[in-house]
């Protein structure tokens, strides 16, 4: 979900594990020589999607790699079986806290844009919580650093491997 800490997680994580590491979002305005609100903006959501399927489809053939993606990726049923040659952490940031950190980005949140953020940010939630729930790890995150989270996904990698 947006406001979770993904691409600093997901860059840490790469880091302990000594994997490579990819920001879909940031691969994205790379390839498109935009950012993902000028993307969402001339090309609507849709498109976009289409785009981060098409880069997910790429990134996920490399080897010791760490993705981190938009929290939008799992709303296109396709990249579920992309997901799925990896492990899938959801990393489960307190609605509060989530919320507080949105309202200090939203000119970086194309979704979030002249809306009510808290009602927005529930709505996109509610809609998406079930997908979320699919991934193999639910990490549940309030007020831990980025090390800290790293170190709450590799234990529960750990711990899934063992039973």
């Amino acid at each position: 979900m947006m406001g979770s800490g993904k691409s600093q997680t997901g860059l840490k994580l790469a880091e302990l594990l000594k994997y490579k590491y990819i920001d879909l979002d940031s691969l994205i305005e790379k390839l498109a020589k935009k950012s993902i609100n000028q993307i969402f903006n001339d090309e609507g959501e849709d498109n976009f999607r289409e785009l981060e399927a098409n880069c997910l489809k790429e990134t996920i053939k490399i080897p010791s790699l760490v993705i981190s993606t938009g929290g939008g990726i799992v709303t296109k049923l396709e990249n579920w079986g992309i997901l799925r040659q990896g492990i899938i952490a959801w990393i489960d940031l307190d609605k509060d806290i989530a919320i507080e950190r949105l309202k200090n980005e939203i000119e970086n949140r194309p979704l979030l844009q002249g809306k009510n953020i808290n009602d927005l940010y529930m709505s996109i939630f509610q809609s998406r919580e079930n997908l979320y729930s699919q991934a193999d790890l639910r990490i549940q995150v309030k007020r831990e650093n980025i090390e800290e989270v790293a170190m709450k996904i590799i234990n529960a990698i750990h711990k899934e491997i063992i039973s």
